[in-house]
């Protein structure tokens, strides 16, 4: 038996993929970010997540926001911190738009 305190109450950053796909157009848990606080470098995939109102990502190693999602009926608002770099082919690009 888990005492609450043991139990995790977050999820990798691997089981936000499909959102993360909405909203970026490109498959998102191998991009890399860099934390503004402590300068650690981690795949998306490796974050923290947290489902509540909206989504937030954490970084794995000192746990600062890295993202925040805010889900409305008409569309996401996103908060990005820290340094992000997302690789996107222009061919998965082009394909996204025309759907």
């Amino acid at each position: 038996m888990h005492e609450l305190g043991e139990q995790a109450l977050w999820l990798d950053g691997n089981a936000l993929a499909g959102l993360l796909e909405d909203v970026f157009a490109t498959e998102m848990t191998r991009s890399k970010r860099t934390c503004q606080s402590c300068g650690s470098s981690n795949a998306i995939g490796a974050h923290r997540a947290y489902r509540g109102a909206g989504v937030v990502l954490r970084c794995p190693v000192c746990g600062d926001l890295a993202l925040r999602v805010g889900i409305l009926p008409d569309r996401y608002v996103v908060r990005l911190i820290g340094e992000w770099t997302i690789d996107a082919s222009a061919a998965q690009a082009r394909g996204n738009r025309a759907t």
